[in-house]
């Protein structure tokens, strides 16, 4: 199967001006904290939250680094990453538009846990404790609503280790795949593109195994017509076939 040269990945601005009101509150509607409230509570969200803009390879947070701060990204991907004990970067998680990152210690979180980095340009809103504290204090379900979610996040770890131990690389790289379509995904030529910049180094930290594994395994899956690629883009095109190999 021939291969798209021509990168079809959208590459969002590190301007303001791209990350207006609308887009704001689009975002925080789509994160798990604040779901349940209406689009007029999710103003009152939006004027509380502070916004910064991000160029790619930008540290967001670094792990150790005193918890201060809860982001939403509004624009853009954001990659969550922690070292091994041999002081590789391994990629734990990677968050587009409505993920939220970041901890505070009215979360349970004294300091951040990992280190954040911006894959492409984009925009973050934040939260402080006392901004947090006000919306819980007008909207209390915000506070239920974010055990779940943060509860949610675990089982999602918890699941990936034992993914990691227990499944074939196979099956570890067709869930990642179906994760990140499932988060990051814009349709695309009959396919469901993977609508962020990754490397095969990328996806294979994120599926736990070697780099050249994974491109073996993704050029198998191209010539059989369960994805397209090309340079530091993937596309889904059987989401069906994905599912039976994640198991």
């Amino acid at each position: 199967m021939a291969v798209t040269r021509r990168s079809p990945i959208t590459i969002p601005l590190a301007d303001p001006h791209a990350c207006g009101h609308d887009v704001r509150v689009r975002a925080l509607g789509a994160t798990p904290l604040f779901r349940s409230l209406a689009p007029e509570a999710l103003a009152e969200v939006d004027r509380r939250c502070g916004m910064r803009s991000i160029d790619a390879g930008e540290a967001v947070h670094l792990a150790g680094r005193p918890a201060e701060r809860l982001y939403v990204v509004a624009t853009g991907a954001v990659k969550l990453t922690r070292p091994t004990p041999d002081g590789v970067e391994v990629i734990i998680d990677v968050l587009g538009p409505g993920g939220f990152l970041g901890a505070l210690p009215a979360l349970g979180e004294d300091t951040y846990r990992e280190d954040a980095w911006a894959l492409t340009p984009g925009c973050l809103l934040s939260l402080t404790t006392p901004d947090l504290d006000a919306v819980i204090a007008a909207h209390p379900a915000v506070a239920r609503d974010a055990l779940t979610a943060i509860g949610r996040r675990l089982r999602e770890a918890q699941a990936a280790g034992e993914r990691a131990t227990s499944a074939s690389v196979e099956a570890r790289l067709a869930a990642t795949l179906l994760l990140l379509a499932e988060r990051l995904g814009r349709a695309h030529e009959g396919a469901t593109l993977i609508d962020v910049p990754l490397s095969r180094e990328d996806l294979a930290s994120l599926a736990g195994c070697a780099p050249e594994t994974a491109s073996r395994v993704l050029a198998r899956w191209q010539r059989a017509g369960v994805i397209r690629s090309g340079r530091r883009w993937i596309a889904v095109v059987d989401r069906s076939a994905l599912a039976t190999l994640a198991g």
